[in-house]
């Protein structure tokens, strides 16, 4: 009986030792990408879902390329680093929309200057500096018909908090100067 129970005790070690771990799941199959698209604003937000205010993931410069796998209502999913990402539709350009782009770069507002109202009439030209993010550095008056100082003052305040889409040039920021007309 001994004998016995040891051989079961050692059938049941042998067994134990040999037995193979638990299965891993496997990893789901790379999913296709439906499209590949460019960024379209100075700085893009990654979320981990579709929703503004799920945690960010990460963040994508302008012109960046990413992978598009979904489109869901105003968001799309794109492949990150180490997963996906959920981004709003309307900060991506497709391949025509920055091919456009790329052919005639032009300064474009992100952030247009707020309106000013003013008394009386007249012509406002103001010159800004832009650099290479697309922020106002520097303002300076051009051409001024307007009798209304305060609205001359407002108007360079309002345009020095606007913002642009960085102007690309060969693929690289440049800085420029933006020529902007205001006429009551």
């Amino acid at each position: 009986m001994k004998h016995a129970f040891a051989l079961l005790l050692m059938s049941i070690a042998i067994v134990a030792c040999v037995q193979r771990p638990p299965a891993q799941p496997a990893e789901p199959p790379a999913r296709m990408a439906i499209a590949i698209m460019h960024v379209g604003a100075p700085s893009m937000t990654v979320y981990s879902e579709p929703r503004a205010d799920a945690p960010i993931i990460t963040n994508y410069g302008i012109a960046e390329t990413v992978s598009v796998l979904q489109k869901k209502g105003d968001w799309y999913e794109i492949r990150v680093t180490d997963g996906t990402g959920w981004v709003k539709a309307a900060d991506l350009l497709t391949d025509e929309q920055q091919a456009e782009l790329d052919k005639n770069p032009v300064p474009r507002f992100y952030v247009a200057p707020a309106a000013v109202p003013a008394k009386g009439h007249g012509q406002l030209t103001l010159e800004a500096k832009v650099n290479t993010d697309g922020e106002v550095i520097d303002v300076k008056v051009l051409q001024n018909s307007m009798r209304d100082q305060k609205a001359v003052q407002a108007n360079i305040d309002a345009l020095k908090q606007a913002k642009f889409y960085p102007l690309l040039q060969k693929g690289l920021r440049a800085p420029f100067t933006y020529e902007h007309k205001v006429s009551y």
